[in-house]
């Protein structure tokens, strides 16, 4: 095998990351990422890639890509990522290395955790996961729907009026997001500026693919959806209802609302992430929607400082 090297990323990279991350997508159907996506990582204010991203390359070529993520900032809770084409054990190591060290550094001798997933169809990568001393933690799904077929019509609610984003509306969906969110498992709230950043000034971004549920100008429920994550693949980035209007079958009416108009946009296929273990019953809603699962994705946690 040629020489490993690990080193930051930078935009140069863009053309030959798009290529790397949409090879991933051709032979495992996931794991990929269009160049929109790669762009925003590599220009967001909240992840500096000079330090929180690394590629790896032999011959002079892009093989692997990881990422570490400090979600709310405090230092205890850490994400590590690593994607590889093709899948190479000295690659990940070498990748996984570089992420803990740089947990280690960030968490600066506190306790804390460190995070890594690994798709099901990854024995090499979950693996080498355990033998780190990674523990299992969750298991999350994504499910998608075909969009060839005729699509039931959604049945909203008396009272409910939808509608698209318009400006002036990042506040109410982040408060609705922060309040739909707060009894689900794990969750831990952002500033807003953060999740601004995240959602809003991006370039994936489409006002027009957000839609809102209000009853008598209250908002009910929301859908924030991206027209491409994944070529030809509709996807729904975060489907919410409000307690008070909950169990009324809105949030199946927002996601058929969601296909119907990937569907008119040309997409064949849409799809979305969840927590396997939902307790507010998310993957029977989906299933009943005509969605299945994909992929199954497999959350492990090691302590670090601990």
């Amino acid at each position: 095998m040629p020489e490993l090297e690990l080193r930051a990323p930078t935009l140069e990279d863009l053309p030959e990351l798009t290529e790397f991350f949409a090879a991933i997508e051709r032979e495992w159907g996931h794991g990929g990422a269009l160049e929109p996506e790669i762009r925003d990582w590599l220009t967001s204010p909240l992840q500096d890639p000079a330090e929180d991203f690394r590629v790896a390359l032999t011959g002079g070529r892009i093989v692997g890509w990881s990422d570490l993520w400090d979600q709310n900032r405090e230092h205890e809770r850490l994400f590590l990522g690593a994607r590889l084409h093709p899948r190479d054990l000295a690659v990940y190591r070498a990748l996984l290395e570089w992420g803990e060290d740089h947990a280690e550094r960030i968490a600066n001798g506190a306790a804390g955790s460190l995070r890594c997933g690994a798709p099901s169809d990854d024995p090499l990568l979950a693996a080498e996961l355990q033998e780190r001393g990674y523990r299992p933690l969750r298991h999350f799904f994504t499910m998608a729907i075909g969009l060839d077929s005729e699509l039931p019509a959604p049945e909203w609610p008396g009272g409910i009026d939808v509608r698209t984003f318009r400006g002036g509306d990042e506040q109410a969906f982040f408060d609705a997001d922060t309040e739909t969110f707060a009894d689900h498992w794990d969750f831990v709230p952002i500033p807003y500026e953060d999740w601004n950043s995240y959602f809003v000034e991006t370039e994936r971004f489409d006002p027009t693919l957000w839609f809102v549920a209000e009853d008598n100008a209250q908002l009910a429920g929301f859908a924030m959806c991206l027209n491409e994550r994944r070529p030809n693949t509709g996807h729904v980035e975060v489907l919410g209802v409000r307690r008070p209007w909950r169990r009324r079958g809105l949030a199946r009416a927002l996601l058929l609302h969601a296909f119907a108009e990937f569907k008119r946009r040309g997409r064949t296929r849409a799809d979305l992430g969840v927590d396997a273990e939902n307790l507010t019953g998310a993957v029977r809603l989906y299933e009943r929607a005509g969605m299945h699962v994909a992929h199954r994705f497999d959350a492990v946690e090691k302590k670090l400082n601990g």
